[in-house]
């Protein structure tokens, strides 16, 4: 799937994410974020398919988010997750977590 293709654009950001699927892995860097799914730059600890549980969390913020997803991608490199089943209070804060790590970024690229 290419870039332009995308659904829901990927933002960076200073997150990080305990999850919780066939192992238990915590405080695990997020490498990018959408509204649809994150992905881990590093190898995949899940095999695609693989549902699980995850807490977003954005620490300068000071702010968690719990969600559910199922690993879409899972290589040597990376592993991606497609949030699946989110309430309309789990999407408007993801939303407004996104905007929120957008702004802060503006800010610090302008210092």
């Amino acid at each position: 799937m290419s870039a332009e293709s995308r659904l829901h654009p990927r933002f960076a950001v200073d997150a990080r994410a305990d999850v919780i699927g066939e192992e238990v892995v915590l405080s695990h860097p997020v490498a990018d974020l959408s509204m649809g799914g994150c992905r881990f730059g590093e190898p995949a600890w899940e095999s695609p398919g693989t549902l699980v549980q995850i807490v977003i969390t954005f620490p300068t913020l000071a702010a968690n988010l719990p969600l559910a997803g199922r690993v879409v991608r899972a290589t040597e490199h990376d592993m991606g997750l497609r949030f699946e089943n989110l309430t309309d209070e789990q999407k408007w804060a993801l939303r407004k977590h996104l905007r929120d790590v957008q702004r802060d970024n503006v800010q610090r690229d302008k210092s």
